[in-house]
This record gives C-alpha cells, structure tokens and sequence, in this order.
C-alpha cells in the first residue's frame, strides 16, 4: 500500500473542497490554510502547487489563490457567440481587431460561405483573433451584408458581435448553418490560421445567420481544440422537427 504524503492529502481535501462548492471564487489564505490542516506553510505550498499544476486554481502574488473556473466552448450553443459562451465560465474573451473593410463577394475564400452573397455590391469584413487570458482561442474572419448594416464600418468591433447585431440593428437569426472542417494545411489561409493559434490542432467552423431564409451575417472561425475542451450540447426536438 503506498502511502500519501502529508501534501497529497491536503491537495485531496482542497479539490474535494472546491468541487462542492465550499469554495467557489477563492480559497483561504495561506496562514488559514495552515491553521486548518496543522501543517507547516511548505507543506500547503506543496499542496497548492499539485492543484496549480492540475489547472484547478491558480495564484497572484499579492492578492491570493483563486479556483480555475473550467473553460469549454460550444460552437452549436445558443448564444452563437464566442464571446458570450465564454463569459459564463468567468473567462473574458478579448479581441484583436486585425483588419476591417469593403469586399467584393467574389474575395470570400469559402465557396459555401460566397454563395451567400452573390448578387451583393460589396460585403463589410471584418478580421479578429479571440484571446482568453494570453492565449488565442479562435481565428476569425465575419462577412456583413451591406443592405443590412447601414453604417456598419463605424460600429466598435472589440466585442461580441452578436451583441452588436442585436442591440444596433435589430438582427437575430431564425435558423444557422453551421459546416465544420478539419484543416487542410495544402491552404495557405488555413496554414497561416494555424501559425496565429501558435496550433495544428484545430478545426475550422463556417457558420450563416438567416432571418427568413436571407443570410444576413456568415462567419470562418479556425477554433483551437488542444487549449480547451470543446462541448456539444443536444437537445430533443419535437416530433417532427428537424436539426439545422
């Protein structure tokens, strides 16, 4: 029989701690914790250190150690939204605005996605990298239809989009197409995406937002699937319904 060190035990009781609960947001401070166990400072450092390393908490000098709340992405959730889905598990996406502008339909890369906007003067682009905590989660490129979004080239792109689909012009789908690819690194779009998540291991999501059958906004997000997990949540549909 192995037994645990003094550390291990204490690192067991945190977790066990942090899963029900008893500590949502932040654990005590290091003296507490020593009081509580009766160890020595070193031993709960040890302690601490195992569920750092874990990814269950982590630490900030000066300010004290903190549950790792789990990130997962649902690219088939709800909200539609990046930035959105993300928030719910404490963990802010930020935004990098690298390019915006006027385009020809005929410049969008994605044959399914072009189709969309056939017969359009010009669609609005609008290129981004998605960054939870330092790491870049999501390259992305959006496509806007100009009779849709009057104005659309002065709006704030640095946060959710669909926030600012909804709330500026009024404009919430009825239905989305979604498409999911493994990258094809023969691509140059799809090896420079991979070069910006600093990953191969990725997949790339196309998705169209519809409102009576018209697609108004179109999406290429290249999704990172080795930093956090990725979650596919379905629910029953009624009899006779069928899944977009």
């Amino acid at each position: 029989m192995i037994r645990k060190t003094l550390a291990a035990t204490i690192r067991d009781a945190l977790r066990a701690r942090i899963a029900d609960g008893a500590w949502e947001d932040r654990l005590p401070s290091e003296p507490d914790l020593v009081k509580l166990f009766d160890a020595s400072r070193e031993t709960v450092r040890k302690a601490l250190g195992m569920l750092e390393a874990e990814g269950l908490i982590y630490r900030m000098h000066g300010k004290g150690t903190f549950v790792e709340a789990p990130v997962s992405f649902n690219p088939l959730s709800g909200t539609l939204s990046i930035t959105e889905e993300l928030a719910r598990t404490r963990h802010p996406v930020r935004n990098t605005v690298l390019e915006t502008g006027w385009i020809a339909p005929e410049r969008i890369s994605s044959p399914f996605l072009r189709g969309f906007f056939e017969g359009s003067p010009r669609v609005f682009q609008v290129k981004r990298l998605r960054l939870v905590r330092s790491d870049v989660l999501a390259v992305e490129t959006s496509y806007f239809r100009e009779a849709d979004f009057p104005g659309i080239e002065g709006a704030d792109f640095s946060g959710s989009l669909h926030g600012l689909m909804g709330g500026r012009f009024g404009l919430a789908p009825d239905r989305v197409r979604n498409r999911f690819h493994a990258l094809d690194f023969r691509i140059k779009e799809e090896r420079e995406a991979a070069r910006a998540l600093g990953s191969r291991q990725a997949i790339r999501v196309e998705r169209a937002l519809m409102l009576k059958r018209e697609v108004y906004y179109a999406v290429s997000f290249t999704l990172r699937t080795d930093l956090h997990p990725l979650e596919f949540i379905q629910l029953p549909g009624r009899t006779g319904e069928g899944v977009l």
